[in-house]
């Protein structure tokens, strides 16, 4: 479901951005705006609702609620950073939840250069020439 994020700039001006409700923020310019489904309001057009829509103000990643606001208490966090706790958390997990590695990409590096064409076809040069000279040597042909 997508929804109108109507963000109000500091210039005094009005920007509408299509954003997707079944995702948790969406980034407009340089910054990420959280999507919570408390803060979507509908429109209402002579008692038809038209869509939904969500107010933000440029730099801030909350919506304006048309709920009113409770006093906060000093241990209440800010939705936003709950949301942000939540992405740091999940990258760290991602991070180190894996276990050790080794990494053998490291331990070959040395071969790289192998991958190169040119290289290979000197090695192949090369190495043709060598069989043709040793098998002379020895007698095999």
């Amino acid at each position: 479901m997508s929804f109108k994020a109507l963000i109000l700039l500091k210039s005094r001006e009005l920007i509408v951005h299509r954003a997707n409700a079944t995702k948790a923020h969406f980034r407009y310019g340089d910054g990420i705006y959280v999507i919570t489904d408390s803060d979507i309001q509908n429109v209402d057009e002579a008692g038809k609702i038209r869509g939904a829509e969500a107010i933000y103000f440029e730099g801030n990643p909350n919506a304006v609620s048309h709920i009113k606001p409770k006093v906060k208490k000093e241990n209440e966090l800010d939705p936003s950073s709950v949301y942000l706790n939540e992405i740091v958390i999940m990258n760290a997990l991602k991070q180190t939840g894996s276990g050790p590695r080794f990494d053998f990409g490291n331990m070959f590096g040395f071969l790289a250069p192998l991958k190169d064409p040119v290289n290979l076809m000197y090695i192949l040069f090369i190495g043709v020439i060598l069989y043709g000279i040793l098998s002379q040597a020895l007698g095999l042909i």
